[in-house]
């Protein structure tokens, strides 16, 4: 049987049932788990935005809106748990479906892609070079998943049918990310802090134009760009053994 008829016979399950909520009727308990990857990174966007409204119109953020904002940076790497959480639930009644493999990939994508984003948007990366750097991290992590799922069957695996190794970065990898702009919550180094006066490591350039103008970029915003492009990289190949590894160290 040819992959492509596989894909049909998989997928004719869910055509073939038309009662009322049988799309819910048959999700399995890992797919379920892969729905709370995707609820902590929506939730996460949601608590940035909540701190925005927080701390809108203050001279210093009050104690719930900078507690809303650990929350934010919590909920991604809650959501890295459920991540890991639903392979090996799924490989433990006996494989997963493609709709969980789908689910999955729009999960990670939220939490690990659009989360990130948006609280790096939330700290202070707002000028219009910092948004297309922002953007392109998050379009990166999106064709990255997109290849991924394309490809992963052409990848060399090891007798356990596990890929070997991945090209580019995988996207949770944005969780160093995550935890470097809570390291910069934790030091008032993001914009709203210490009265207004503070802003995210080594500051903005001005490249051309005038100043808080089109030409304006954080530094650090370049990092966003450069995690993207590795991501897509074809030529990086990151061993399966360093992902098993953040997955335990998580």
């Amino acid at each position: 049987m040819s992959m492509t008829e596989e894909k049909k016979k998989a997928l004719q399950q869910y055509k073939n049932d038309d009662g009322h909520f049988s799309l819910v009727r048959q999700f399995r308990l890992a797919d379920l788990i892969t729905i709370m990857n995707g609820v902590c990174g929506t939730l996460s966007i949601l608590s940035s935005a909540r701190y925005l409204v927080l701390s809108s119109n203050v001279k210093t953020p009050p104690a719930e809106a900078i507690s809303t904002l650990y929350f934010a940076h919590l909920l991604p790497i809650l959501g890295f748990g459920f991540d890991a959480l639903d392979g090996k639930v799924a490989r433990w009644m006996g494989g997963g479906s493609m709709l969980g493999q789908e689910m999955d990939s729009l999960a990670d994508l939220v939490s690990f892609g659009v989360a990130p984003a948006t609280l790096a948007f939330t700290l202070g990366l707002r000028t219009p070079l910092d948004t297309l750097a922002l953007l392109l991290f998050v379009s990166c992590g999106l064709a990255r998943l997109a290849r991924f799922n394309a490809t992963v069957a052409l990848i060399p695996s090891d007798a356990s049918g596990k890929s070997k190794y991945f090209e580019g970065l995988p996207i949770p990898s944005s969780l160093f990310l995550t935890s470097m702009m809570a390291f910069w919550v934790k030091n008032d180094w993001y914009v709203g802090a210490l009265r207004g006066t503070s802003d995210v490591p080594f500051g903005r350039r001005l490249l051309w134009g005038d100043k808080g103008g089109w030409g304006e970029v954080h530094l650090v915003a370049i990092v966003f760009a450069v995690w993207g492009a590795m991501m897509v990289s074809k030529t990086l190949r990151v061993s399966s053994i360093l992902q098993l590894s953040m997955i335990y160290l998580a």
